[in-house]
């Protein structure tokens, strides 16, 4: 199996721009493309070169229909509770960006959403690593319905796609991809890699379920943001978000410091909300389930929290 890894960073690096790794058609990359209002999703076509790639001047006029859409599945996620909600925008809200990142194994774009200003520091947050954990997806819903007003966040809201239609932890590739950090043996750590590149964002925010802890990862911001987000449900001091320490397997915020030194990360772990999700995790012994309601409100009390840091920052850097 083709495995770009630290020669796609390179290349990204190098660039200064998102370029495609040279790949094998079966792990090629893709060009990030924005969406004009009104027009259909692009069709996002491979690159087999490392040579700089352009995109179309972002727009900041809101689409009339999410360009994601028919990328996102409905999966089980939607369904596998009542009152469960899936990662597909059902709101009437829509971002003000919306920039194609990649595409799946399987040939879904990934998406990456702008909500909230563009001015002020950046927070991206991934909503969906892991095709069968569906409890991140309140709190994707909240940064829809409530977006920020001090600070932006580039919201990816699957990373896998394809993981997401077969309600599967893993990619088409049958690979993990929060264990690809570093090999980028998938289009989507790849993905998420060359977002991290573009967007240079502040802190990242991993969402995953079902063991109900926050974990922070290489900073005192991370460790501010873990704290105020534990807090705000209760569950005490943070964890510390860990290392895979296992040959060249390594979290995807791992995978990020390679692309940003000293990159900081929140990793925020919800309980799931049905036996049908998550029900394999790599640790059984700290799975934890929980009602529908129990997780919309941890959502948003952490929506909130995350927001109170990053509005004080904002307003610091702003008086500055």
């Amino acid at each position: 199996m083709h495995r770009p890894g630290r020669p796609f960073l390179a290349a990204l690096l190098a660039a200064g721009v998102l370029t495609a790794c040279a790949s094998s058609p079966d792990t090629a990359g893709t060009v990030p493309s924005t969406v004009e209002p009104g027009t259909t999703a692009p069709t996002t076509t491979a690159v087999t070169t490392t040579e700089p790639a352009t995109t179309a001047a972002p727009t900041t006029t809101v689409p009339p229909v999410d360009p994601d859409a028919a990328d996102i599945p409905d999966g089980e996620c939607a369904t596998i509770a009542p009152g469960a909600v899936g990662f597909r925008n059902d709101t009437d809200a829509r971002a003000d960006e919306y920039v194609a990142i990649g595409e799946s194994t399987e040939g879904r774009t990934i998406w990456s959403e702008h909500w909230g200003a563009t001015s002020g520091p950046q927070v991206l947050v991934v909503g969906q690593v892991h095709g069968d954990e569906c409890a991140p997806a309140f709190l994707v819903r909240e940064i829809r319905t409530h977006p920020p007003t001090e600070f932006g966040i580039w919201l990816i809201p699957t990373l896998n796609p394809d993981g997401l239609a077969a309600h599967t932890r893993r990619t088409a590739l049958d690979l993990d991809p929060n264990r690809d950090g570093f090999d980028l043996a998938t289009p989507e750590a790849q993905a998420l890699m060359a977002e991290t590149l573009r967007v240079q964002p502040a802190l990242t925010v991993h969402l995953h379920s079902p063991y109900r802890w926050v974990g922070a990862h290489n900073g005192p911001l991370a460790s501010q943001v873990a704290a105020a987000m534990s807090a705000s449900v209760g569950w005490g001091y943070p964890y510390n978000a860990g290392r895979v320490q296992n040959g060249t397997l390594a979290f995807l915020w791992e995978g990020q410091e390679l692309v940003i030194p000293g990159h900081q990360s929140v990793l925020v772990e919800f309980p799931a909300m049905a036996a049908g999700e998550s029900p394999n995790p790599p640790d059984l012994t700290q799975r934890r389930e929980t009602s529908v309601a129990d997780v919309r409100w941890i959502a948003r009390r952490m929506r909130v929290a995350l927001y109170e840091v990053f509005d004080e920052i904002a307003r610091g850097s702003a008086d500055g």
